[in-house]
């Protein structure tokens, strides 16, 4: 039995591995979407909030992440 469980899940690793680009994720807010991202797309979003005044703080996160989905979405200019 064990012959065939380590093949099977070598094979399902693979191809969800190829399934699923690493590069293409998404940044979602509940209610509101979601809206695709990068690390670095992420990243400069993220400076650019804090650097117009915005706070990582812990209850400041709604904030920040609404600046951060508006930004990857486009509606702020960069």
């Amino acid at each position: 039995m064990r012959q065939f469980i380590l093949p099977a899940m070598l094979a399902v690793a693979a191809t969800t591995s190829f399934s699923t680009p690493s590069a293409a994720q998404q940044f979602c807010i509940a209610g509101r979407g979601c809206v695709p991202m990068t690390h670095a797309s992420y990243n400069t979003c993220f400076n650019l909030a804090l650097a117009r005044g915005e706070s990582a703080a812990w209850g400041e996160r709604h904030k920040l992440d609404w600046f951060i989905f508006q930004c990857l979405a486009g509606r702020i200019p960069r």
